[in-house]
């Protein structure tokens, strides 16, 4: 029981900082609204996601979030 706390309480918040960090970059990869020549999110979303690092931290983040969570003792 205190392990997946542990996972949960040091795990959580580096999920939310990766996500956050991710967000951050797709805002920023076009700063001009679409009317002015910009792109809209979902375009940007596609440019970022498959170089972000964030995004793949994020991905493992909550992997192992869902392993440790459903992972049993034995013995």
């Amino acid at each position: 029981m205190k392990f997946k706390l542990m996972v949960w309480i040091l795990l959580l918040p580096i999920f939310l900082f990766s996500l956050g960090i991710f967000f951050l970059e797709v805002a920023s990869y076009s700063t001009s609204p679409p009317d002015q020549g910009g792109t809209n999110f979902w375009v940007d979303f596609k440019n970022v996601w498959y170089r972000s690092v964030s995004f793949y931290t994020a991905l493992v983040i909550m992997f192992l979030l869902l392993f440790f969570s459903f992972l049993k003792k034995r013995g």
